[in-house]
């Protein structure tokens, strides 16, 4: 019989490649979304109603959850509740739907996304899947999230959660945001740019969720990252050499850029330099190895 899945936040970038993966294996799979679509696999919920259509659930073996809203915006105090609750509130959400089934009807798996940000800055230490994490604003979401994942061990679910890195993709991520400034020949280092950037292919990625998704031998804390981390100077300069930019321009301090995008300038200088170790013991292939292959593939 072949395994069936239900996918949360199928419509963003990464939900999207793994949908596409999915699909190339012949699985099925069943999406949840807050928006009312004609495709008949797909069912609406709505976690701050603590709503979910349970025909979504039904013959599904693995649950990929990914649902939450974007970090990827100017951190008010309102906006920065709705980081945290969307995580929270939808993965509830999803294991009181699962408690509410059956035990022999209940899914097998859950492989949710997490993030690297967990990790506190630090510009010399390699950081494992086994390494405390922070205090900051980030480190908390992200420690909340993780205990509210977690919970559905009660249930006898294997659980596995990715801490995923830098995705580099098309249709969103750090490269839309870059890409432009870059062009215009306005590409430089963030802070001092020695900040280190855990990059991952988006290709990648969705093969290591679909790795996680596909073996139960596997269960706890991984991250999703490449096979080797850049600094950020590092990086800039690939960017722009493999679009024939110049790239002459100072750094932009870091008290720039938290004038200008205030916390959320905590991403920008985030250094977290993160292992591959386990991926590679594994017997992983990276498709996408160094980083100027992985930019040949996506600009």
């Amino acid at each position: 019989m072949t395994k069936q899945f239900l996918l949360t936040g199928g419509s963003g970038m990464i939900g999207s490649e793994i949908m596409r993966n999915l699909s190339l294996r012949g699985y099925k799979v069943n999406n949840l979304s807050t928006k009312p679509s004609s495709d008949p696999r797909t069912f609406l919920w709505n976690p701050k109603k603590n709503e979910l259509d349970m025909n979504a659930l039904k013959d599904v073996d693995t649950i990929i959850h990914l649902a939450g809203a974007t970090i990827a915006k100017r951190w008010t105090k309102r906006y920065k509740k709705e980081i945290l609750e969307s995580r929270i509130q939808s993965t509830k959400v999803l294991r009181e739907a699962i408690s509410s089934l059956p035990v022999d009807q209940r899914p097998k798996s859950l492989i949710c996304a997490s993030a690297v940000g967990l990790y506190p800055n630090d510009q010399n230490k390699v950081y494992s899947e086994d390494d405390p994490g922070g205090d900051g604003f980030l480190a908390t979401v992200i420690n909340q999230w993780e205990q509210e994942i977690f919970k559905s061990e009660n249930l006898g679910m294997r659980v596995c959660c990715l801490r995923i890195g830098i995705v580099l993709g098309k249709g969103g991520g750090v490269l839309d945001t870059l890409l432009p400034f870059f062009k215009l020949g306005l590409g430089s280092p963030l802070g001092n740019g020695k900040q280190w950037m855990p990059w991952i292919h988006i290709s990648d990625l969705a093969r290591q969720f679909l790795c996680l998704a596909e073996n139960s031998k596997y269960q706890g804390i991984f991250l999703g990252v490449g096979s080797e981390s850049v600094t950020n100077r590092e990086f800039s300069q690939v960017l722009a050499s493999k679009i024939n930019r110049p790239y002459f321009l100072p750094s932009i301090p870091a008290f720039v850029l938290y004038s200008v995008l205030g916390p959320m300038a905590e991403l920008a200088l985030m250094s977290t330099r993160c292992s591959s170790l386990f991926w590679k013991n594994e017997g992983f292939e990276y498709q996408y190895q160094a980083l100027n292959h992985a930019l040949d593939d996506l600009i």
